[in-house]
């Protein structure tokens, strides 16, 4: 089973090239961007957590006094980002409390509310956009909080933009971030002839994973009107993704699978305190 995995791994995935960024080309681009936090959904899988404390699930306090909208903030201020928005709508004034004007933290934070109706990650892109959020001159990283960056090795924020950099010298005008493939959730099991001959517990499947988090060119933003309606809910990676595939404009950076948490269940919780 394993080698089978890996050919196909060997077949799907290969990982692009990276800039090498000095010091002025790096505070070049942290001060031109913006980081755009997804902070509006109601979390369905979380919900139960999430109400019981009244907050949308980004601002639920941890066992350590954390939250993981807090602990996201920090990676991007760490590596010198100062600018952010956070788009929000369910529970929102639980992350405006939380984030106040975002000098506790030492960063600059402005805030988007999804007009009337949740409008999806595409139509609260489109909103941030046309209520200056997000500056139409700037770039742009969009990061889920509830997608945790964990035990990464390296600087997975300057690994993420020198990887993006390089895709712009190529045509691109944004980058998917990938984990290298995750864990397939139950026993896996190799079958011939209706015999099964090998089982594996949680086999590692090689498909890489959008894991949350994109890194935008302003030449991006152009689709978002015409890609969007604020009348409806809907994300951006199942409408605008396709297109720039088609287009050849959508690059990718990859990390390893171990390194991606997504926290949308009680069980990932769970995971996420562990690590902490």
């Amino acid at each position: 089973m394993k080698d089978a995995l890996k050919k196909l791994q060997q077949e799907i995935y290969s990982q692009g090239s990276r800039e090498q960024l000095d010091d002025a080309a790096w505070s070049a681009f942290t001060q031109n961007c913006v980081v755009a936090l997804m902070a509006g959904g109601e979390g369905s899988r979380f919900k139960t957590i999430s109400d019981s404390h009244h907050v949308q699930k980004n601002s639920v306090t941890l066992p350590n006094g954390d939250t993981m909208i807090e602990r996201t903030i920090r990676m991007y201020r760490d590596a010198g980002f100062k600018n952010f928005a956070a788009l929000v709508f369910h529970n929102a004034d639980s992350i405006i409390n939380l984030l106040g004007d975002g000098s506790r933290l030492g960063i600059s934070i402005t805030y988007s509310r999804d007009p009337k109706q949740p409008v999806g990650k595409g139509g609260a892109m489109r909103h941030a956009l046309e209520n200056g959020s997000i500056a139409l001159d700037r770039s742009c990283i969009v990061h889920n909080p509830d997608d945790q960056i964990i035990n990464y090795d390296g600087d997975f924020v300057r690994d993420a933009v020198a990887a993006h950099l390089a895709g712009t010298r190529r045509g691109m005008i944004a980058t998917s971030v990938v984990a290298d493939g995750s864990p397939y959730a139950f026993t896996g099991m190799k079958i011939k002839d209706g015999v099964v001959v090998q089982t594996e517990m949680y086999p590692h499947i090689p498909v890489p994973a959008h894991i949350g988090v994109t890194l935008f060119s302003p030449a991006a933003y152009e689709y978002f009107p015409r890609l969007f309606d604020l009348n409806k809910k809907i994300d951006f990676e199942s409408v605008l993704f396709p297109l720039l595939v088609e287009e050849r404009k959508l690059y990718s950076f990859g990390i390893p699978g171990q390194c991606w948490l997504a926290v949308n269940d009680q069980k990932a919780l769970t995971k996420l305190i562990q690590s902490l």
